[in-house]
């Protein structure tokens, strides 16, 4: 005679069949399942949803555009003149041979830019070189502008290697 019980069926292999007291989750494992899985969304969907608008604002992709065609033209001065334009040279280097130490003894004729181009907020791009030379940094301030601050989360800076 049979069990009352329910049994795994017998032709599942014995790895697939479960024990009659163990058929998945209590309601209370899977009440704090869903507890941890709702935080977790209320925490990380909103900035997650940010971030992807943001970088995808035609404002936002237009001054990425800008600032990588300024990270190529400052990699061709740097790679005519040995070093990238000092701080006090600035993105104007680009357009203009500098008449301020140090001046370039190999500078395209005609300049590496075109223009300088304003970010879509009508603000100039910055610009940063490293003490010793090796690292630029070319970044616009955003929608907030310079009043943001350089730690705001509106600062866009360019996708190019350099």
């Amino acid at each position: 005679m049979r069990s009352s019980r329910q049994q795994s069926p017998s032709h599942l292999p014995s790895s697939f069949r479960m024990p009659p007291q163990q058929r998945g989750l209590s309601r209370l494992q899977l009440l704090v399942v869903l507890v941890v899985v709702a935080i977790i969304a209320v925490v990380a969907v909103p900035r997650l949803i940010e971030v992807f608008v943001h970088a995808h604002k035609p404002e936002v992709v237009a001054a990425e555009k800008d600032i990588n065609t300024i990270i190529l033209g400052l990699q061709h001065y740097k790679k005519d003149t040995g070093d990238y334009p000092s701080s006090e040279q600035g993105l104007l280097a680009l357009i203009v041979k500098p008449s301020r130490s140090p001046v370039p003894m190999k500078w395209q004729v005609g300049g590496y830019l075109d223009r300088l181009p304003r970010d879509p907020w009508g603000h100039p791009y910055q610009y940063r070189v490293s003490e010793d030379g090796q690292e630029i940094d070319v970044f616009s301030f955003g929608a907030k502008g310079p009043d943001g601050g350089e730690d705001s989360d509106s600062i866009v800076r360019g996708t190019a290697a350099h």
